[in-house]
Order: C-alpha cells, then sequence, then structure tokens
C-alpha cells in the first residue's frame, strides 16, 4: 500500500457545518477499514490534510470522491498527492 496526502481548502458556505457530521462520519470508515491513517484541520482553520493509504493515486482518488465534503465542494483547491515515507512509518 502507498499513502497520499490530500491537503484542501474550505469554501465559504455554510455547508461545511451542516455536512460536519457526514464528513466524519465517512472518516471514521475510512479509519475502520484501514484507508484512513490521520486526518485533521490545519490550526488556523483555513483547511485541512488528511493522510490515507491505497493501492494507487486512482483509489485514493476514489476515496476522496467519496467524501460528503467533495461532493458538496465544501472543499477547494484540493491536491492529492503521493507521499513516500522515510522515516516514522505508522502502526
Amino acid at each position: 500500500m502507498a499513502h497520499f496526502i490530500l491537503t484542501y481548502g474550505y469554501n465559504d458556505t455554510p455547508l461545511r457545518a451542516e455536512r460536519r457530521p457526514d464528513h466524519l462520519a465517512h472518516l471514521d470508515k475510512l479509519k475502520a477499514d484501514g484507508s484512513l491513517v490521520l486526518a485533521g484541520p490545519l490550526a488556523d482553520l483555513s483547511g485541512g490534510i488528511i493522510v490515507l493509504s491505497a493501492a494507487d493515486q486512482e483509489a485514493a482518488a476514489a476515496l476522496v470522491d467519496q467524501d460528503p465534503y467533495t461532493q458538496l465542494d465544501v472543499t477547494k483547491d484540493r491536491l492529492l498527492r503521493e507521499w513516500k515515507i522515510t522515516v516514522g512509518l505508522p502502526a
């Protein structure tokens, strides 16, 4: 499995607060199936970072596409990149 980092900002929309429970449920599902390594907002709340474990870029993109925040365009400037971890592999 490879690791991927998704970085994103937020669009100015009330959907962010309204759909947050759905977004978190999606992340919980990914965590339960082993696809989510880490996730959380940036300290200044301007965006967030999600670290995924997936077979390839296409599989990682499919996980991102399933997120309610992606589907409802709550996030912007999404950038999904493969990350080659050198030190500190996640458990």
